[in-house]
């Protein structure tokens, strides 16, 4: 495996864009490669000193642009016959250089593709109080404007009241079992809503959907496809959840 490959393999196992056999056969492999155990701890060491964000300012492209343009040019060394290309042996600053642009390219293109599954198959709804039919209440009109804000934490707060109260509500056991999952309560949230699940709802292949997502966010694929699956043709998701079965398969 030359340099670059290596480099840019450290980048999809560290970004977790591998899937298990393959990721199981790099780390084999870094027992025995010591230049790409070597590599994945520069990596791991740049990442943290550049402190990259994975959602990219305009400014951060520039930089990707800018590094991954020094890496072509530095990196790669035409031989004379200018049929074959060789990897010119790393100087000190010249690796710098090329590990950083895999960096940037790696939180750029691997990262935000994993990651970014679960963003762009989440559901889009504003919560509505409006949805009880009950001419909303003070509590939850402000959970609802939280919600809207993306504050799920402050909105959590009044729904985790309301849906001890009302446990049987299925519009805030909906919004309350999302906002769980929103603040990293992945396990809590399921909790509530596999009973929404099991009742019959409105709610209910909305809240197998949000299963669904939930395990894609924690990269568990086969748990999300076996959500996926339980969402029937002619149901709101059905057709998200067909696309995204595609893409975790």
């Amino acid at each position: 495996m030359m340099n670059e490959e290596k480099l840019l393999t450290v980048a999809r196992y560290l970004e977790g864009d591998m899937e298990l056999q393959e990721k199981n056969a790099f780390e084999a492999l870094l027992q025995t490669d010591t230049e790409l155990l070597e590599l994945l701890a520069e990596y791991k060491n740049i990442h943290q000193t550049l402190k990259m964000k994975i959602a990219p300012s305009e400014a951060d492209r520039q930089v990707a642009a800018t590094l991954s343009s020094l890496n072509q040019q530095y990196f790669r060394d035409r031989a004379e016959d200018e049929t074959t290309v060789k990897v010119v042996s790393f100087k000190p600053y010249l690796k710098w250089i090329s590990i950083a642009a895999v960096l940037v390219i790696g939180l750029l293109v691997w990262a935000p593709w994993s990651a970014n599954l679960y963003e762009k198959y989440s559901i889009s709804r504003e919560m509505s109080v409006a949805e009880r039919g009950d001419g909303g209440e003070d509590g939850l009109q402000k959970a609802a404007e939280l919600y809207n804000a993306g504050d799920f934490n402050g909105a959590g707060k009044i729904l985790e009241k309301a849906y001890a109260a009302a446990p049987e509500d299925a519009m805030l056991a909906y919004y309350y079992g999302l906002t769980l999952m929103e603040t990293g309560k992945a396990t809590a949230a399921r909790t509530v809503l596999t009973k929404l699940y099991a009742g019959e709802s409105v709610f209910k292949y909305d809240a197998a959907y949000s299963i669904a997502l939930s395990y894609v966010k924690e990269k568990d694929h086969l748990k999300a496809l076996e959500w996926l699956e339980k969402i029937p043709e002619g149901s709101t998701n059905h057709d998200k959840a067909r696309e995204l079965i595609g893409k975790l398969q």
